[in-house]
């Protein structure tokens, strides 16, 4: 008769072996995957495994435009957030607090436990890789909005699209699609916003002439004819 710990140590044995199996399925595409700049109109560049399967491991890279604010939010698992190119910065907390943000130049690692909140900053255009354990969703604190040409659409993840919204709230966007202004980073057309009511923080997204683009808040743009 097999003993109760020659038992312990098959069945931990099966588990690790499992667990090698369901790893190396995953990571089928085995060799390198180099540095390409991510479109600006683009968020996310899926590298490895899916990270809406729950369970399963990935690795993502994320674009944002300079001046990005990234809004107060949690994941429902641990974060790991290297910054791969530009600058970015990583703060915790429910509310926007830009003097709470720590610094992360490239090369640097942050890492944020699951249903933690916090918020983040690009400095200038800057490359993300996370990874973790999926699902990976991006659930804001606070109900967020986008301006988009559409109309104003609601966004219960800050890295999917919005969806169609019968309560948007009055005064979040001053701005409208196509507004001509200018800002710190030049000038250009708005052609989106995200707005936080309860942050009191709106910031529009700017298409310059040569189809760079960046985010600046109200008070840093003025209106162009």
């Amino acid at each position: 008769m097999i003993s109760s710990k020659a038992l312990f140590n098959l069945l931990c044995l099966s588990l690790l072996v499992a667990g090698a199996d369901a790893y190396s399925q995953l990571l089928t595409h085995s060799g390198v995957t180099p540095m390409t700049k991510i479109p600006s109109e683009q968020w996310i560049e899926k590298i490895i495994g899916d990270m809406d399967v729950p369970g399963q491991p990935f690795v993502i890279r994320i674009h944002h435009d300079a001046g990005y604010v990234v809004l107060p939010h949690t994941h429902p698992e641990d974060e790991n957030i290297t910054v791969l190119t530009g600058s970015w910065a990583l703060g915790m907390g429910s509310r926007i607090n830009m003097a709470e943000l720590t610094p992360m130049e490239q090369g640097a690692l942050g890492f944020v436990p699951k249903k933690m909140a916090h918020f983040g900053y690009a400095k200038v255009e800057t490359t993300l890789q996370a990874h973790g354990i999926g699902p990976f969703i991006n659930i804001p604190i606070d109900p967020v909005f986008e301006l988009s040409s559409k109309g104003v659409l609601a966004k219960p993840s800050l890295l999917q699209p919005g969806v169609p919204t019968s309560s948007s709230p009055p005064n979040c966007f001053k701005l409208p699609i196509g507004a001509h202004v200018q800002g710190v980073r030049g000038e250009g057309v708005v052609v989106g916003a995200l707005c936080s009511p309860a942050n009191q923080f709106t910031q529009y997204w700017i298409k310059n002439p040569s189809g760079e683009r960046f985010w600046s808040t109200l008070k840093n743009l003025k209106s162009l004819p």
